[in-house]
């Protein structure tokens, strides 16, 4: 009878902690970065992809974090429509002979540029803590198709994952601005 009454009191645990808000980040990521972005002027029908959105895991991490979702926080503009998000950790799905572990901008979506390849879908991504004196860091890759004239913005990226069990969600501090055409200006949405 006893293991009957735990073993519902787990499943009940188990339950109530599926249907929770995600917690805020512990010490297993630096959540302590200062905004940061760009800007970019482009003609409609352009695909591109933002690499420029990281996040670092640290030697506090007491097992892997398991990846579950990221969303661009995008404004009503309705210039850019996202295409999808992927993630690479660095340095270790740098693809070989790579030795920039980051990028601002790659062609297309996924990227075409060979240094800026390896990522994958999110969900379901494990991502082991690094060592003492390593650095690891997870970059994710979103890709933008250009959809008509004026401005959109981004103002930061929303990734939840799971770690020890709970579900957690950090936001990533990364802002772009993107205008078309191509041949005007665009201010930036974030200044230093």
């Amino acid at each position: 009878m006893a293991l009957v009454v735990v073993g519902a009191c787990v499943i009940v645990a188990l339950m109530h902690n599926l249907g929770a808000a995600p917690q805020p980040p512990g010490d297993e990521l630096a959540t302590d970065q200062v905004p940061y972005g760009w800007q970019v002027s482009k003609d409609v029908g352009t695909t591109f992809t933002d690499g420029l959105n990281l996040v670092t895991v640290t030697p506090k991490a007491r097992g892997p974090l398991r990846l579950i979702s990221a969303r661009p926080l995008m404004d009503e503009g309705g210039s850019v429509r996202v295409l999808g998000v992927l993630a690479r950790v660095n340095p270790d799905m740098l693809p070989p002979g790579a030795n920039v572990g980051s990028f601002q901008e790659g062609t297309g979506f996924p990227p075409a540029q060979p240094h800026a390849a390896g990522a994958v879908p999110i969900k379901g991504l494990k991502v082991q803590p690094p060592q003492q004196g390593e650095s690891r860091w997870i970059e994710l890759q979103i890709g933008y198709e250009v959809v008509g004239l004026g401005r959109s913005v981004r103002r930061g990226v929303e990734l939840v994952y799971e770690y020890e069990g709970a579900q957690h969600k950090a936001f990533i501090p990364s802002y772009v601005a993107v205008c078309a055409p191509a041949a005007i200006t665009c201010a930036p949405e974030y200044d230093k």
